[in-house]
């Protein structure tokens, strides 16, 4: 019913390209003085009489990270307007307090000031900032609480993005912020999004239902929609706005009721009221509320099902994507409900298939009947291959299917279906013969992932060992690699295997993908004894900055024969 805020990312002007050379000239014209020195220097550019100067110092400055904290104390002091009169250098010098993070905390008192500069730009990053630093919430809060009332909208939202990352401890100041005309909405809105944690607020938003305004009257509502049942004392002034003639209002209203649940029972009579209202929407989210609000009678739970089943086939979207929230939220058994989201995926609009396809990945193996019928649709293909991944084996009634979806044109289609075929295991074993053909894929990637898959298959894809042995030789090395992991798992021991793999594998532990880094130790390690010219590489990728590959190297060594220390430098002895 809403969109989250987005945060303001801050971008140098046209010229930054520039500034930055200028400003690695500053930092590079003494190569052999102290750090202490060269940010003296810099902070003595700061009180240059050109502007651009001083820019490239303050840049300078910024990008020491952390290190630059002797120079806070010169930055801090451009941020005032009085100071410097230059927007420009101001937006620069709270760039650079931000990028010195939580050693520039003695500025946030400075920050919270500049969050009023005249410069809507200026006011913009010195709330960003701010957060970056973890400055004293109180100092934090009360800046961006007063910025709600800030003319620019985008210094609005960042200040609301700000207020939501305190959690519950921007609840007071939100509160007040209810009281003024001006804030009212805004603080609504992050009081909705702060949810369970802004209890607290819910005699200020009753209160604030009283505006004539219907926007703010709608976010108000939506707000203690998800404060949820610790709303229940607003109920009485939430029933009325079921009456109110703006569709936003009611409808909200009906939406704030069935969150409370059967908190909201006083409710009852209103809701089923509403439902007879010509107002489609509000009939849809009324029907499900009363089911909330009256989750013991199966007579109500059975009408809500009904209603919002038929209102599936509306012709409003909005109504559509209601009924089927609230049909999800109710959460029917999945005889009943798997066939209604096979439906919608097969008729429903792009924002309907997201949420079912979203509903049947919380189902597990008993969607797997809808997600065989979502594969045979090419709008659908790809994300229910994913969705059949993460259930795995469990899921091999769809395997034929997902063979045939091998000939969709997308290759990113493609590559979903054999990650889904791989989780399967041996139970994609029928699959192998068009898993096979994928090694050919024109798209490399493909190739690789049918490799990972008939590995995982195992040894029932000896059928599939001429066409890897073939890719062992291909120019790719991410193919190599994969299928040189395949032969490893799907003839483990094989001597001739292990001797053709072996270089193979070796090479793949200097992969600059860390994934290809990590099947290459695993396989090593598969190898056994066999894989003891491996020993070197895989000392070298026990110090990967990965801790996936440090860990499969290690288990490789262990299963080669060479002992591991429990220090941290792995010293490695052998057997």
């Amino acid at each position: 019913m809403r969109t989250f805020y987005q945060r303001v990312v801050f971008e140098f002007p046209a010229a930054r390209f520039l500034r930055a050379i200028v400003a690695a000239v500053v930092l590079w014209s003494a190569p052999w003085a102290a750090a202490e020195e060269s940010i003296s220097k810099l902070t003595e550019s700061l009180r240059s009489s050109d502007e651009n100067v001083r820019i490239s110092a303050i840049d300078a400055l910024g990008q020491m990270g952390p290190a630059a904290k002797p120079a806070v104390t010169d930055l801090t002091a451009l941020l005032s307007s009085k100071s410097d009169k230059s927007a420009r250098v101001r937006a620069h010098a709270v760039r650079a307090l931000q990028l010195i993070g939580p050693a520039a905390g003695d500025a946030a008192g400075a920050l919270a000031q500049a969050v009023n500069d005249p410069d809507a730009h200026v006011r913009r990053i010195a709330i960003a900032a701010l957060q970056s630093i973890h400055s004293d919430p109180a100092v934090a809060i009360a800046a961006f609480a007063k910025a709600l009332e800030d003319s620019d909208p985008a210094v609005r939202v960042a200040a609301l993005s700000g207020l939501t990352e305190f959690g519950e401890a921007a609840v007071p100041a939100l509160t007040k912020a209810l009281d003024k005309p001006q804030t009212r909405y805004w603080a609504a809105l992050a009081l909705g999004e702060l949810g369970k944690s802004a209890k607290s607020a819910v005699d200020g938003l009753t209160v604030a239902l009283k505006d004539d305004r219907p926007l703010v009257r709608r976010e108000v509502l939506i707000a203690l929609a998800h404060i949820g049942t610790d709303a229940a004392a607003a109920v009485p002034v939430i029933t009325p706005c079921l009456a109110d003639p703006d569709p936003g209002v009611h409808n909200s209203a009906a939406f704030a009721l069935g969150h409370i649940g059967p908190a909201a029972a006083g409710a009852a009579g209103a809701l089923r009221k509403a439902m007879e209202n010509s107002d489609e929407l509000l009939r849809t989210v009324s029907a499900w509320a009363l089911a909330r609000v009256e989750p013991m009678d199966e007579a109500v739970r059975k009408q809500a099902v009904s209603l919002l089943t038929a209102a599936l086939g509306n012709k409003n979207p909005h109504v559509q994507l209601a009924a089927l929230k609230g049909l999800i939220g109710m959460e029917p058994q999945p005889p009943v409900l798997v066939p209604l989201l096979g439906r919608v995926m097969a008729d429903g609009n792009t924002a309907l298939v997201d949420e079912a396809l979203g509903a049947l990945a919380s189902l597990g193996d008993r969607a797997t009947p809808a997600l065989i019928d979502a594969l045979k649709r090419p709008e659908t293909r790809g994300r229910a291959a994913a969705l059949i991944a993460r259930i795995g084996p469990k899921a091999g009634a769809a395997v034929g299917d997902l063979a045939a979806a091998l000939a969709d044109k997308d290759p990113e289609v493609r590559r979903e279906v054999l990650f889904a075929l791989g989780s399967m295991g041996a139970e994609a074993g029928p699959a192998q013969g068009a898993i096979v053909k994928a090694l050919d894929d024109p798209e490399v990637r493909v190739g690789a992932i049918a490799a990972f898959a008939l590995g995982r298959i195992g040894p029932p894809a000896k059928t599939a060992l001429p066409q890897l042995r073939i890719a062992l030789e291909s120019a790719d090395p991410v193919l190599r690699v994969s299928s040189a992991w395949a032969l490893v798992h799907i003839v483990p021991g094989d001597e001739q295997v292990g001797r053709a793999a072996l270089p193979v594998l070796i090479q793949g532990l200097q992969n600059p993908t860390i994934a290809v880094r990590r099947g290459a130790a695993d396989a090593l390690g598969r190898l056994g004894k066999a894989a003891r010219a491996a020993e070197q590489g895989l000392r070298t990728a026990t110090r990967d900055p990965d801790p996936s590959v440090r860990k499969a190297a290690a288990a490789a060594l262990e299963r080669i024969g060479i002992t591991i220390d429990a220090s941290p430098d792995f010293r490695l002895q052998r057997r």
